[in-house]
């Protein structure tokens, strides 16, 4: 029998940081006949509540996941079959399945509870699941060859922009002023917007550009999608729309995926200048700084000027130095001469 007639249902991957979900409830039982996009089951991280809709039609045969329980991502949590499908066609799947499963993972999330629990004598706080899953992508993303690059940026015509766009009653923040520059000068140099496949480069015909977001001393990146086809006042609108999801709790897997760009602004926060990690799956990330005053020559007269500091953090394996070079300059034009 083919195993086509058999779907496995496994934890989700919902964003860059998260490493495991808890089965919240299972919404079937098993015997109980599935229909695409019935929703079988309730999953959680720690940020997010959502219940997985079954991509295809069956019957629910196994339940494996235990309500409450934690299991890392992947993890084979129930079987969906056809009908006609023997309990030990069903046996000997989850047999090849958990067999090729990554057992490391499980085990080091069983001795990291272990730990925790062998901590009782001493003062502790406990660490949230997203807090955790960050832990794990930072280790991910030191392993990916990465360099900096950084350029500083007379933002005054930006900072003008900002202040008209605001005078007409429109909410234009810096970042969303960023996002839309980013997004044009990627237009020019694609590769900025590449992934990295087995032999070749995925050229994504989108821009869905990540906006690292602090929620509950966290980090969340929802993404922005389609930004080559959003004016400035539609990416404003979209990252408005996110951040009161992640503050209302209603933040969804959507939401969260697809990012092949990402934006860190910490220049809010008084930090001049900064880098950033490059998430596994991008090619490059922005760490932005804050913008201060500065003396400055232009056209051989000493002025002032708003600058900025940015710093591109780029996957050597998709990004070489010149292109990271040109893409910061066109990025700076468009902050620099922002409309033109």
């Amino acid at each position: 029998m083919s195993d086509r007639k058999i779907f496995p249902l496994t934890i989700p991957k919902w964003g860059l940081t998260m490493e495991e979900g808890s089965i919240d409830v299972w919404l079937m039982a098993e015997g109980d006949e599935v229909d695409i996009d019935s929703e079988v089951v309730e999953i959680s991280s720690d940020k997010i509540v959502q219940a997985i809709e079954s991509p295809v039609a069956g019957i629910l045969r196994r339940i494996i996941g235990e309500e409450g329980e934690d299991y890392p991502i992947q993890t084979l949590i129930g079987i969906i079959a056809d009908a006609d499908v023997t309990d030990e066609e069903i046996d000997a799947f989850i047999a090849r399945y958990q067999q090729s499963a990554p057992a490391a993972e499980q085990t080091a999330v069983d001795d990291d509870r272990s730990d925790r629990e062998e901590l009782t004598t001493f003062p502790t706080k406990s660490v949230s699941k997203m807090r955790a899953a960050i832990a794990k992508t930072v280790v991910a993303s030191w392993t990916i060859p990465q360099f900096p690059v950084t350029v500083a940026i007379n933002m005054g015509a930006a900072k003008r922009l900002r202040t008209e766009r605001k005078e007409a009653g429109q909410s234009v923040s810096m970042t969303d002023i960023l996002t839309k520059a980013c997004s044009r000068a990627m237009e020019k140099y694609p590769m900025i917007n590449a992934g990295l496949g087995d032999k070749e480069f995925i050229l994504h015909p989108q821009i869905n550009i990540a906006i690292a977001v602090a929620a509950d001393d966290d980090l969340m990146m929802p993404v922005i999608k389609g930004c080559e086809t959003l004016s400035l006042e539609e990416i404003s609108a979209a990252s408005g729309q996110l951040i009161d999801k992640i503050r209302d709790g209603s933040i969804g897997t959507d939401d969260l995926t697809g990012g092949n760009f990402a934006i860190s602004n910490l220049g809010m926060f008084g930090v001049e200048q900064f880098a950033a990690l490059v998430p596994p799956g991008m090619a490059a990330i922005l760490a932005v700084g804050g913008i201060r005053e500065e003396v400055v020559v232009i056209d051989g007269e000493v002025e002032t000027a708003a600058m900025m500091r940015v710093t591109l953090m780029a996957d050597h394996r998709i990004v070489d130095g010149l292109c990271a070079a040109r893409f910061l300059g066109e990025l700076s034009r468009q902050l620099e001469k922002p409309g033109e």
